[in-house]
């Protein structure tokens, strides 16, 4: 339903709330997300292992929603409802990485932001870039993830700390003025779980529980500043999360292929002037696209007009109208060729159009175990309506395609980008093909190769690929790093061609650099790494290997210079330390390497790639026995690694040659 017409606290607010006094005005609003946070995993919603002060703090002293529901289990996705009060078939933004927000449409920011609060964003993770559109209205928008996203595996998603990120916040409210909106996303709970101590250790064999305990220390950190600045009065805070996590439900590790309420159903608190202490709204369900409007209300601001979210105030009112929720996945279509999931969640039920249709009651059926979409076709087709009539207004998304002028440039280095099949069977959101609760089970090679390539195992990855046809964006340039590392370069090009054409993205023009260098055309590898600086700038990995081709010719000021550039980047490439730092060992400023060394996490510098660089400029120094310890080091983490056996193997026979007979 749209929301129009009047709005602001005063006549949305029930009688009571308004009868003792003035309303309090709303001075400043702090909008949490929390990446990756089932409901169920929180103290307040009646989690008893969970550690979540903060958060059962703010349901003590304000309204918490008991059924709160994402439209989608995918950061941007999720995120662009949040701010826009759309669902996704009408913002566009429909998955991470391959769309971002139209221009066109108005967000929370802007609305704030014109009605006179500074705003200001602090995101944590590469997803919510300020390319994808949501950075529109944010006086400030803090998207540096630095270094930290590196510990991520082969495919995933740079990030960093939720410590880092309000720290960020922190030292922007030093000097923030008192009326305010600030977003701060964390993006913690998300895997790999990899909490901080002491959280790693009190959490053994629970660590998403340990990094949602972490997320909820850091953000009480930021509220506690805010209190002690301005005091507890004029500041609204609503916490909620962009979606759950599946942790192995319905054959799911994490999430994005379902729409299952382990992904879904996600925490929503709100607390602040003019709301209860302590209430609890069993009904009717909230939805994120309802976050919009009703802190717009709150903060006596006009609303936005002909969105699908309402405001959530006259929910504390009696006979609140009940609410459906749209929900929706296009990941397995864009990732894996799948279905796409379109359904609508009620308070009392689920519907889910897919290949074979599923229908769940969940008042008796809460874990959606029992599919009755065959017992109930009434009540099917009745959902089935609501679905068609809102994926009806379904806008074309803003996606980033490769121009005929890019491809022309690139097809006449001979990649040949038009050539790549489309990954879609169907058109983009249109059920059909095959249904992904039937092929979750194919993916544990998936997940296998994954590892077995940050292993440095290649052609074991490579083979647990092999049963996979096509692939979405992410998972093509997993196949072309594979198959370059196991000297397939015709795989490579075509997976890397075939990325390309699914998404304009650098890191397939990126892949085209490695594979250029491997075959030994310099030439073309650079062209490669500046069409991908073409498109991002600020491409971290595209600098490196401009200077990576640079060291090799024999360029090192150049190469330095570039690898410096790298190190600046918002989100720097780890390699631009350990290279630079080899070129000052191989020049005897030990001192300097040694400090460019202790930005890196110690996992990074025993990377294959990095330990064997550093080895060879500690032999170059005359350090052989530094140089041992740092291959044995790394083998020890990659003990199947070719470059470093291979090291190994020269670094014996030099010492036996030097061993007096």
């Amino acid at each position: 339903m749209a929301t129009r017409g009047r709005s602001g606290l005063g006549l949305l607010l029930p009688l009571a709330l308004l009868a003792c006094a003035e309303p309090e005005r709303v001075e400043r609003v702090v909008l949490v997300s929390i990446d990756t946070l089932r409901a169920d995993h929180v103290g307040c919603y009646g989690a008893e292992a969970a550690e979540t002060p903060t958060l059962d703090a703010l349901a003590a002293r304000g309204v918490r929603f008991e059924t709160a529901i994402s439209p989608a289990p995918l950061t941007l996705t999720s995120h662009a409802t949040l701010f826009t009060g759309l669902d996704p078939p009408r913002h566009g933004a429909r998955h991470n990485g391959y769309f971002s927000l139209r221009d066109e449409i108005p967000t929370l920011a802007e609305a704030m932001h014109g009605g006179g609060f500074a705003t200001a964003a602090f995101v944590s993770a590469f997803v919510l870039d300020a390319r994808f559109g949501l950075a529109r209205g944010f006086d400030l928008y803090d998207d540096r993830i630095g270094l930290y996203g590196s510990r991520r595996l082969v495919v995933g998603v740079e990030s960093r700390p939720a410590n880092v990120t309000v720290d960020a916040a922190l030292s922007w409210l030093d000097t923030a003025p008192p009326r305010f909106l600030l977003w701060l996303h964390l993006f913690d709970p998300h895997a790999e779980y990899e909490p901080p101590e002491p959280y790693a250790t009190r959490f053994r064999g629970r660590l998403y529980d340990g990094e949602v305990a972490f997320a909820d220390a850091e953000l009480g950190r930021l509220l506690a500043r805010i209190d002690e600045k301005w005091g507890a009065r004029g500041t609204l805070v609503l916490a909620t999360s962009d979606h759950g996590e599946s942790l192995g439900e319905h054959g799911e590790p994490t999430h994005s292929l379902g729409v299952y309420d382990a992904t879904q159903r996600v925490p929503l608190l709100l607390a602040g002037p003019g709301l209860p202490r302590g209430r609890v709204l069993h009904e009717p369900l909230a939805r994120l696209a309802d976050v919009t409007p009703t802190l717009l209300a709150l903060a006596g601001l006009p609303a936005l007009e002909g969105i699908d979210g309402e405001s959530l105030l006259p929910a504390l009112g009696p006979g609140a109208a009940p609410r459906s929720a749209w929900v929706e996945t296009l990941a397995p279509q864009l990732d894996f060729g799948w279905s796409p999931l379109l359904g609508v969640r009620t308070a009392t039920h689920k519907y889910v159009r897919a290949p074979r249709p599923e229908l769940y009651d969940l008042l008796t059926d809460p874990g959606e175990r029992m599919n009755r979409a065959e017992q109930e076709p009434r009540l099917v087709a009745e959902l089935d309506a609501f679905v068609t009539a809102r994926a009806a207004g379904s806008i074309a998304p803003a996606q980033r395609t490769v121009t005929a002028e890019e491809r022309a440039r690139l097809e006449a280095l001979g990649y040949a980008v038009s050539a790549a099949p489309s990954a879609l069977a169907t058109p983009l959101g249109v059920v059909g093909g095959p249904d992904p609760k039937d092929e979750l089970p194919r993916l544990t090679p998936l997940f296998e190769a994954m590892s077995l390539l940050a292993l440095d195992r290649p052609h074991e990855a490579l083979a647990r690929l092999a049963p996979f046809g096509p692939l979405g964006f992410d998972l093509e340039v997993l196949r072309g790093r594979a198959a370059l590392g196991a000297g397939d370069f015709a795989l490579a090009r075509a997976a890397a061609a075939r990325a390309f054409a699914l998404s304009r993205q650098p890191a397939a023009l990126v892949l085209l650099g490695l594979l250029a260098e491997a075959e030994g055309a310099p030439e073309r590898a650079s062209h490669a790494y500046q069409e991908a600086l073409g498109l991002d700038a600020e491409d971290a990995a595209a600098q490196v290997g401009l200077a990576r081709l640079a060291e090799a010719a024999g360029r090192r000021d150049e190469a330095r210079r570039g690898y410096r550039a790298a190190r600046e980047l918002p989100i720097p490439d780890a390699e631009a330390f350990w290279r630079l730092a080899a070129l000052e060992i191989e020049d005897g400023s030990f001192d300097a390497a040694r400090a460019l060394l202790a930005q890196l996490p110690q996992p990074e510098v025993r990377k294959p790639a990095a330990a064997a660089r550093l080895a060879r400029a500690e032999l170059s120094a005359g350090r052989p026995e530094l140089a041992r310890t740092r291959v044995e080091g790394a083998l020890r983490s990659f003990p199947e690694s070719p470059e470093l056996k291979r090291l190994a193997e020269q670094l014996n026979a030099a010492e036996r040659t030097r061993r007096p007979r």
